[in-house]
């Protein structure tokens, strides 16, 4: 069969409202200093054309990437559907047959993506839509579809239908599994809907190294086996950063001392630099406290060193692999069995649990169990 030469258009759906990322717009939410569009345009540039972004609110912040802007032609934030009918509606408009569509949030899109969609189609010529398929998993939202199913789109939504899997069940569908076509030791479509799966992405992009907090009551050790596991680690050559969380304001300069005086004249920020070490010192002017993971986004980046392992301290209740630190004579409740993300627990006395249960003392045998849980070397 001769393959069709048809370019295909293509829709950034951006028009959703972010809820688990604070109600920030995700399409330019930051991952490395980019926006999360700019990785979605890296992979598609050059192999679709035109690109239009499916937006929805805040118009002006995306103007300045050059490309169309749409907006769902139902009003009401009806979900991923809507964007869809606006990406079929747009299609119509520039008389193209069909479009494709895509999340804003998936930075890890294979490079053959486009070409294999593009194949499947030419493959399938009764096919009104055809969906990427990985993990066992489908996503109708990176898809090829039919741009003449614009009506029928219509037709539903003002039905009440909104999820996409009722409404691409009575449509004549083909698959690309890239888990063949893919060779990522991790799913190419992973999105990222939380500050918890930008932890993972950098992790996925070599930028960020493994990580994992101490969980535990105040008086229960956390910096005392902290600063052993540190002594112990760093002793077989693996670099640890830490990440100390404090529930107070505090400074880490003296007053009278050059840096103090400087910082609390206004300097933002403030770097102080020796043949030692040096420090920099940002204060938070908006008096609004910085997430875990745009602390956690510094290790990332130059001048910081590069190393094995992040150890935080404090943010328990965070979305991040924690180890429990339990005393018993400070007679508070163990925290494992509320904390899903708690992996294992050091104490001084033995508990009744599933997980891997360590004596606080032994500080060798907790080094070699997060050395094996992590991999590190």
């Amino acid at each position: 069969m001769e393959k069709s030469k048809e370019i295909i258009p293509c829709v950034i759906l951006a028009g959703g409202k972010g809820r688990r990322m604070g109600g920030k717009e995700k399409a330019l939410i930051e991952l490395l200093d980019r926006p999360l569009l700019s990785y979605i345009l890296e992979k598609v540039s050059g192999k679709v054309a035109p690109i239009a972004l499916n937006i929805n609110s805040n118009i002006e912040k995306f103007e300045k990437f050059g490309y169309d802007i749409i907006q769902d032609p139902i009003k009401g934030h009806l979900g991923p559907l809507s964007g869809i009918l606006a990406s079929l509606c747009w299609a119509k408009e520039i008389k193209k047959d069909w479009v494709m569509t895509l999340p804003c949030d998936t930075p890890f899109l294979p490079k053959n993506l486009v070409k294999s969609l593009v194949k499947a189609k030419d493959e399938n010529p009764d096919a009104e839509l055809i969906i990427a398929k990985s993990r066992g998993f489908n996503h109708p939202v990176i898809a090829l579809w039919k741009a003449d199913l614009n009506n029928k789109l219509l037709t539903a939504l003002k039905e009440g239908i909104r999820k996409i899997d009722i409404f691409t069940a009575q449509l004549n569908k083909a698959y690309v599994d890239f888990d063949s076509l893919d060779d990522s030791d991790f799913d190419p479509f992973t999105n990222l809907n939380s500050p918890h799966d930008l932890i993972i992405a950098q992790q996925i992009l070599g930028k960020l190294p493994p990580l994992f907090g101490l969980a535990g009551w105040s008086g229960s050790g956390k910096t005392t086996l902290l600063t052993k596991l540190i002594q112990n680690f760093t002793k077989i050559g693996i670099n640890v950063g830490t990440l100390k969380h404090a529930h107070h304001k505090f400074d880490i300069d003296k007053p009278g001392k050059d840096s103090y005086n400087l910082r609390k004249s206004g300097a933002r920020p403030m770097i102080i630099s020796s043949k030692e070490r040096f420090a920099l010192i940002q204060e938070n002017d908006e008096h609004e406290e910085r997430s875990l993971f745009e602390m956690l986004e510094m290790f990332s980046k130059k001048p910081l060193r590069k190393c094995d392992i992040i150890i935080v301290e404090g943010y328990k209740n965070e979305n991040i692999p924690k180890l429990e630190i339990h005393r018993s004579e400070i007679r508070k409740p163990l925290l494992f069995e509320d904390d899903k993300n708690i992996f294992a627990i050091a104490s001084d006395k033995l508990i009744e649990t599933r997980l891997p249960l360590f004596d606080l003392n032994n500080i060798n045998s907790i080094t070699d169990y997060l050395i094996q849980k992590f991999k590190i070397s």
